[in-house]
């Protein structure tokens, strides 16, 4: 099925986008100095931002369809994509709260440096697993699940978010 191994293609180079994002925010938080005034902080949050930004306006919506048509389909299938779900909050979660503890890190509190270090670490371990589990399971799923026609209209869809994304 060309329509399902397309949009695949598509989801897995953003999928790499995001780990390479994940990267060069885990290489910053290694490097930068947290505490002081104009430092890493501020590189972070502008990182956190862009993976932020990637994965709302341009992964998310292309994934709409897909689960729209897989939601409903089997219980194994439904029970993935909660999982999935809370998966993606619980990420949002704690980008939020690292982004309010930089602040306060920036303006020397080693404690609130610690707390955004294991935010951050948590944040990664969690959408890296996210990201294996779109690549594997939901792959699975989705391959089980759709028919061509269903493949064709997540495809469309893609391509039309592709487009909104590029105006």
């Amino acid at each position: 099925m060309l329509a399902a191994e397309c949009a695949w293609t598509v989801l897995r180079a953003e999928h790499a986008r995001m780990r390479e994002l994940l990267s060069l925010l885990e290489r910053e938080l290694k490097c930068g100095d947290l505490k002081r005034p104009g430092s890493a902080a501020v590189r972070i949050v502008r990182l956190i931002e862009r993976l932020q930004d990637f994965d709302e306006a341009t992964h998310r919506p292309k994934g709409v369809a897909l689960v729209g048509v897989l939601r409903g389909r089997s219980a194994e299938a439904d029970d993935l994509l909660a999982r999935l779900e809370r998966q993606r909050e619980r990420c949002d979660e704690l980008l939020s709260q690292a982004k309010a503890m930089l602040e306060r890190a920036q303006s020397g509190d080693a404690l609130a440096a610690t707390a955004v270090e294991n935010l951050l670490a948590e944040h990664r371990r969690l959408l890296l697993d996210h990201l294996d589990k779109e690549d594997t399971l939901l792959h699975s799923h989705t391959a089980l699940l759709l028919t061509r026609e269903e493949w064709a209209a997540v495809v469309s869809s893609i391509s039309k978010a592709m487009r909104a994304r590029r105006s």
